[in-house]
């Protein structure tokens, strides 16, 4: 098996044209339109699932299959997601040597549109050169950044393949994730009462007062070295001459131990009420779990073709864990053993973030080798 070549003005032709789309959580369609069109001519069976209609957006996630030419090959699927973190209108992105990037005024899409380039570059490149492969599926999602949202709404029997790659993760190329956190989430009500803060402010108990004795004790930011906790939002407050009734806010706890990330929520949630408690106050608090942690074992065939086909790309291969979710994380629930893959994004949702137009064309290059890998892999 050789090394093809991937086509370096084709696969930044497409990531600028999806960079163009803009497509925030809930608006995927124009990138996906342009991916499936492509997709179809190149042979695959395209359609839609009902995730979009599920979340209240204007396209569900792209399932894409194709047949491969090696029977007995496992049938694999390759990821990434079509949402960006916020909106980019009227983005033009600048070709900088190897970079690309953004005006610096938005980000500029490279998490994840670097991974949809690589991926759809790839199956130019197997379809040009007549590679043989097993079966390959590819599940483009929507509403990754707001939680996974659109991977959890995908229906499991949707899902044809054995195993799964997504490509959702910063550099080195040739790395692959083989651990990540479960997270929780959850929203905080707390309630005082009202009183006219220069009249009679001993007649009110500050709901904001109850939320800021809370966070002062807490313990936030990195726990250990698998647990981090934010607490992310907090809104209350009329005006300044009245002692604030209500406040309301959204924290978070994850860890890669699910019996840290307990210990880590029931204090969280345990000062918030202590505190209500203490000031005569209430406190109300809903959790819900975001995703399941994942942890893919040093033998799993996943890794093993990964590891395998770094080789045949010329790449060095190592594993890491990590602290963010990923779909890997749903499609490791569903039963599907998934790793993450690291492609070309950095700087990611901030305005300097870019892409580096070589790590794409590695990523490409991988994508390429582990369908080849794959083929002729024996569990």
């Amino acid at each position: 098996m050789g090394k093809p070549t991937i086509n370096r003005e084709r696969i930044i032709e497409m990531f600028v044209e999806l960079a163009r789309q803009n497509t925030p959580p809930r608006a995927e369609l124009a990138a996906s339109e342009l991916s499936k069109a492509r997709l179809e001519a190149l042979g695959f069976e395209c359609f839609y699932d009902d995730a979009g209609v599920k979340v209240g957006g204007n396209v569900g996630n792209l399932i894409a299959y194709k047949k491969g030419t090696v029977v007995d090959a496992p049938p694999i699927f390759f990821s990434a997601h079509f949402d960006t973190v916020e909106p980019t209108p009227g983005l033009e992105p600048i070709i900088d040597g190897d970079y690309i990037r953004s005006d610096g005024k938005t980000i500029v899409g490279a998490d994840d549109k670097c991974g949809i380039a690589a991926i759809v570059e790839a199956m130019y490149v197997l379809e040009e050169n007549n590679i043989e492969t097993g079966d390959i599926q590819l599940l483009l999602t929507i509403c990754e950044e707001i939680g996974l949202v659109g991977a959890n709404h995908m229906n499991p029997s949707d899902i044809k393949a054995k195993y799964g790659f997504v490509l959702d993760s910063g550099p080195p190329i040739g790395s692959a994730i083989y651990q990540a956190p479960t997270q929780e989430v959850f929203d905080v009500y707390i309630t005082g009462k009202p009183a006219h803060a220069g009249a009679a402010p001993e007649e009110g108990i500050s709901a904001i007062r109850i939320a800021a004795d809370a966070i002062s004790k807490m313990k936030l930011g990195r726990i250990d070295a698998e647990t981090t906790a934010n607490v992310g939002i907090i809104q209350g407050g009329t005006a300044t001459n009245i002692i604030t009734e209500n406040v309301y806010l959204k924290c978070e706890a994850r860890s890669r131990d699910v019996t840290k990330l307990e210990k880590q929520r029931t204090h969280m949630i345990e000062l918030f009420e202590n505190a209500a408690a203490d000031a005569g106050g209430k406190c109300e608090v809903n959790l819900r779990r975001a995703y399941d942690g994942y942890e893919l074992a040093m033998d799993n065939p996943t890794l093993l073709i990964v590891e395998a086909a770094t080789e045949l790309a010329g790449l060095e291969f190592f594993l890491r864990v990590t602290g963010g979710g990923a779909d890997a994380n749903v499609f490791n629930k569903f039963g599907v053993p998934t790793t993450v893959l690291a492609c070309g994004m950095q700087n990611i949702h901030t305005h300097d973030e870019f892409v580096l137009i070589s790590d794409m064309i590695k990523s490409a290059e991988l994508v390429v080798a582990i369908a080849q890998t794959a083929a002729t892999y024996k569990s």
